[in-house]
């Protein structure tokens, strides 16, 4: 099996067998400072999980909040309307993974 390189925010580098559909999941890094949001509440196809690296999150699904902290993920239903924001007082890091 043959490994192609992709592109994935924050990630050195990303390997996919070739003949995947690499939108079928979807990996990457974020960054926030606090009391930021890397976007405001969205909605998408898929499974969504939030891994948690570094700092303190809230998780936000649909009218529910749920802390995070490192070595702590949530998993959705990306359909839902959900967010992410830094709840903490330093630099979150977080591994997001879509399913679809």
């Amino acid at each position: 099996m043959k490994l192609s390189e992709i592109q994935a925010q924050g990630l050195t580098k990303c390997l996919v067998a070739s003949g995947l559909v690499p939108d079928k999941m979807k990996i990457h890094i974020t960054e926030v400072e606090p009391g930021s949001r890397s976007h405001g509440a969205h909605t998408h196809a898929g499974t969504e999980a939030f891994y948690m690296l570094e700092g303190s999150a809230t998780v936000e699904v649909e009218d529910e909040r749920y802390p995070l902290k490192p070595n702590e993920v949530a998993v959705i239903d990306a359909s839902r309307p959900h967010g992410i924001f830094n709840s903490g007082a330093t630099r979150m890091r977080y591994i997001v993974i879509i399913a679809q």
